[in-house]
C-alpha cells in the first residue's frame, strides 16, 4: 500500500516532512491564544476550536501490515475568526466564515473542510484536493470515550493515478471523532480517544493543567 501522508497529518495538508525534537516540543508550549474567542457561526458547533485543547487519536494501519499508533493535536485560537490545529509537523489553519469551515490544500488552493448549511447536494473542494460532499446525517459514533449522537460525515474523493477516499465524522461540541482514508487496497483509521485541556500526571494523581 502506497502512503501519501494523509492520515498521519490528520487533515494537516501541510505537513510534510518529519519535525526536529525543537519542534516536536515547541507546537504545544506556544503562546496561549484567546480563550473566549467565538466567530458565531455555524461552524462552531462542527468543529469547536477552543484553545489549549488537546486532541488524542488512536490510529490503525491495514495493508499489507498491521500497525498502530497515536497523532496528538492542539487547538490554539487565533482569534474569533481563525482556529489552528498544531501538531509536531506543522499547523493547519481554518477559519470560519458565513458559509462554512474554510481551509486550504496541500498546493494552497481554497478549500473547506465543511460547507454550510448542510446540503446533500452540494460539492466542495477538500482539505486535501478531492471532491468533497456531505455523505451521512445524524450519525451515532461509539467510541472508547463515549457515543455521540446526530454526527455528519463527509467524503472526499481524490482521483488520478492514485485515487483516494477520505471519509471524516464530526460530532457537535467535539470536532472531528474519527478518519478514514481508502488507498491501494489499504486503510488507514483515526479514532478520537481523548479531547479536552492538557492533563499532567503528577505525584499527587492527575490534574489538569489550564
Amino acid at each position: 500500500m502506497k502512503s501519501y501522508a494523509i492520515l498521519p497529518s490528520l487533515v494537516c495538508v501541510a505537513c510534510a516532512g518529519s519535525a526536529s525534537d525543537s519542534a516536536a516540543t515547541s507546537w504545544q508550549n506556544a503562546g496561549r491564544g484567546d480563550a473566549d474567542a467565538s466567530s458565531g457561526t455555524a461552524g462552531e458547533r462542527w468543529f469547536p476550536m477552543k484553545d489549549g485543547t488537546l486532541y488524542h487519536y488512536k490510529t490503525e494501519v491495514l495493508g499489507d501490515t498491521v500497525s498502530s499508533g497515536m497523532l496528538v493535536a492542539k487547538v490554539h485560537r487565533a482569534s474569533g475568526s481563525r482556529g489552528e490545529l498544531r501538531k509536531p509537523a506543522g499547523t493547519q489553519v481554518f477559519d470560519y466564515v458565513p458559509d462554512g469551515i474554510a481551509t486550504k490544500t496541500k498546493t494552497g488552493a481554497p478549500a473547506y473542510l465543511l460547507k454550510l448549511p448542510l446540503d446533500t447536494n452540494a460539492k466542495w473542494l477538500g482539505p486535501h484536493g478531492g471532491v468533497t460532499r456531505l455523505a451521512q446525517q445524524n450519525v451515532t459514533v461509539s467510541l472508547d470515550i463515549g457515543t455521540f449522537n446526530g454526527c455528519i460525515s463527509t467524503e472526499e474523493l481524490r482521483g488520478g493515478d492514485a485515487p483516494v477516499r477520505i471519509v471524516t465524522t464530526l460530532c457537535p461540541d467535539v470536532g472531528i471523532t474519527s478518519l478514514e482514508v481508502s488507498q491501494g487496497g489499504g486503510v488507514e483509521r483515526a479514532q478520537l480517544m481523548y479531547f479536552g485541556p492538557p492533563i499532567d500526571i503528577g505525584a499527587e494523581g492527575l490534574q489538569r493543567v489550564e
